[in-house]
């Protein structure tokens, strides 16, 4: 029992220990709970919008949903490339010239329009107002030029065409 008496002190200190740890156990504890259902909480919100009953189904359903993006994405720019090449053949420089084709016949009623593509490919065609007829004629242009004779109105058509750019 002496032993005991001379343990004492020591059995004191090491049970205030113990205690202090338990005490800080038990604070460890409690934060970790609390953090837990702050993750909980979190984890509900993003899984809250979807079918998937854990973040595995859920990151799973985001990267199914990614590729269909993506794929969606590449067959958006498949169509716009195809729009791209149509407009190319489009209607794109527009050049109009009114005039008087013949002498006495006024107010400017002849004229000659050019409607050429992006590659200057197209056609000019000219209105000629007489006072008994019109005459109508339609000439191919490629690469801003024509095969025929062009009058100078029909020259002046395509080089205003050549300055305005519709798309």
């Amino acid at each position: 029992m002496p032993e005991l008496v001379r343990l004492a002190p020591y059995l004191a200190v090491a049970g205030a220990v113990g205690l202090l740890l338990g005490i800080a156990a038990l604070f460890v504890a409690i934060g970790s709970i609390a953090a837990s259902r702050r993750l909980s909480k979190r984890l509900d919100l993003i899984l809250r919008n979807s079918q998937a009953t854990d973040i595995e189904q859920l990151l799973h359903e985001q990267w199914q949903a990614l590729r269909d993006a993506q794929a969606g994405v590449e067959m958006a720019a498949a169509r716009l490339d195809r729009a791209e090449t149509a407009l190319q053949k489009s209607v794109q420089h527009v050049g109009i010239v009114r005039y008087n084709a013949f002498p006495g016949a006024g107010a400017e009623l002849s004229f000659s329009v050019a409607l050429m593509d992006a590659l200057r490919d197209g056609v000019v065609i000219s209105g000629l107002y007489g006072r008994e007829e019109t005459r109508i004629y339609a000439k191919p242009i490629a690469a801003g030029t024509s095969r025929y004779p062009l009058s100078d109105e029909e020259r002046e058509a395509i080089a205003s065409a050549r300055e305005v750019h519709l798309v």
